[in-house]
């Protein structure tokens, strides 16, 4: 039986904070990408947390395509992979002890 890293690890889509200069950021993205006719700045970041401590091991912006699209496929990863498989493919660096 494979000891699957949805076993040790959990994704959800988390909307991105934006206060002070990162909400400057988002509306400057946002219309600069308006008149490009271009995707605007992501709403959500990624987020991958281990299940045991809560711990953030993963977070990118959700800025490519759909982003429920992304986190069908890294849940479908994590169902699917090994937490080593898992770690290589999505290329987090992680300290287990940390």
């Amino acid at each position: 039986m494979i000891d699957r890293a949805a076993d040790h690890l959990h994704a959800d889509l988390v909307k991105r904070p934006r206060t002070g200069w990162r909400l400057l950021r988002y509306w400057v993205l946002a219309i600069v990408a308006a008149l490009l006719q271009d995707d605007g700045p992501a709403v959500f970041d990624l987020v991958v947390t281990r299940t045991a401590t809560g711990r953030e091991v993963m977070r990118t912006p959700a800025d490519v395509g759909d982003p429920q699209h992304l986190l069908d496929t890294v849940r479908q990863d994590l169902e699917t992979k090994t937490v080593a498989e898992f770690v290589a493919e999505w290329r987090i660096i992680d300290d287990p002890a940390a």
